[in-house]
């Protein structure tokens, strides 16, 4: 087994696919300023110092180390940017239900199920269609569904593949399926977490994460994602063993290109966003509006989840 720290400029041979690009995997901040190594105060100064440390505290916040099911929630803004000028786009809301594995190198693994719905900015409502920015143009907003997918997190992890029109984000709600949130073509993904702050028993950790795609088809634009999170959780709960899910929250932003359902064409820009999330013990802590849409549109999803057991991949 390597140890942890060897694991920082090494490739990881696991695999990624366009739904685990995709998929928000709940990794983006709102925060700036974090410093080049972990600081801490309050006599915490050895306390998360390892990147096994830092790995295993992120596995806490995300998820639950005893391999039962967790949840998750990400609310957030997003925005359009063209040549400078900057427009509110739509409301992303977004829930994971997953478990989590150690792989024994330094790394653990999320099985996850996620979805994620556009809302009206105005509203709040579910939307169907949206008029684009720089375009005029309105187009058809897909449901996102991803998973069963296994997403890879240690102190780095770079993965890489090639991307089929079989594999998966595949929503029964959307037309475009897959290709209306990525091309085929090569997958290139880049992970890492920390560093972390604490202060008396308040802890920040860093994660960051950044994806292209580049597509088979040369008439398909390239599509990246750049993402980046301050999880915020208790000392005392992420280096006590006997804990296996941490409270935790999170500060969230992204830039992404235009994907390929925004219909964008050769408008130069990209999307902003910008929200806050948190991990829950039950389903019952998830937001109303996420519970009511994941019944009327994906009811199997909150039929799997007993917390002790969920069907996902091994």
């Amino acid at each position: 087994e390597k140890d942890a720290n060897d694991m920082t400029n090494e490739q990881n041979p696991n695999s990624v696919s366009r739904r685990a690009f995709g998929a928000l995997g709940f990794a983006g901040s709102v925060l700036a300023g974090i410093p080049g190594q972990a600081f801490a105060q309050n006599g915490n100064a050895d306390a998360l110092s390892s990147d096994a440390e830092l790995v295993n505290a992120v596995r806490k916040m995300r998820s639950n180390t005893d391999g039962s099911v967790r949840s998750g929630w990400l609310e957030a803004k997003r925005f359009s940017y063209i040549d400078g000028e900057i427009k509110p786009l739509l409301i992303l809301l977004a829930g994971t239900v997953s478990t989590s594995r150690d792989n024994g190198d330094g790394t653990f693994d999320i099985n996850l199920v996620e979805t994620t719905y556009y809302l009206d900015v105005e509203t709040g409502e579910l939307l169907d269609t949206l008029e684009m920015p720089g375009t005029g143009k309105k187009v058809k907003v897909p449901l996102y569904r991803s998973g069963p997918a296994v997403v890879t997190i240690g102190a780095k992890t770079a993965l890489s593949e090639v991307a089929t029109g079989e594999e998966g984000v595949v929503s029964e709600d959307s037309e475009e399926g897959t290709a209306a949130f990525a091309p085929k073509g090569d997958v290139k993904l880049e992970r890492s977490v920390g560093p972390a702050v604490i202060d008396g028993n308040t802890v920040w950790i860093q994660t960051e994460e950044y994806g292209r795609v580049f597509p088979t088809d040369p008439n398909d634009a390239r599509v990246f994602y750049k993402e980046s999170a301050i999880w915020q959780g208790e000392l005392d709960q992420l280096v006590d063993p006997n804990v296996t899910a941490a409270s935790a929250r999170l500060s969230y932003s992204a830039a992404s290109s235009w994907r390929p359902w925004m219909e964008m064409g050769s408008i130069k820009g990209h999307t902003m966003s910008s929200g806050i999330g948190a991990t829950c013990n039950s389903l019952a802590d998830m937001p109303e509006e996420w519970l009511r849409l994941t019944q009327l549109h994906h009811c199997d999803i909150l039929e799997a989840v007993s917390y002790t057991h969920l069907t996902l991949p091994t």
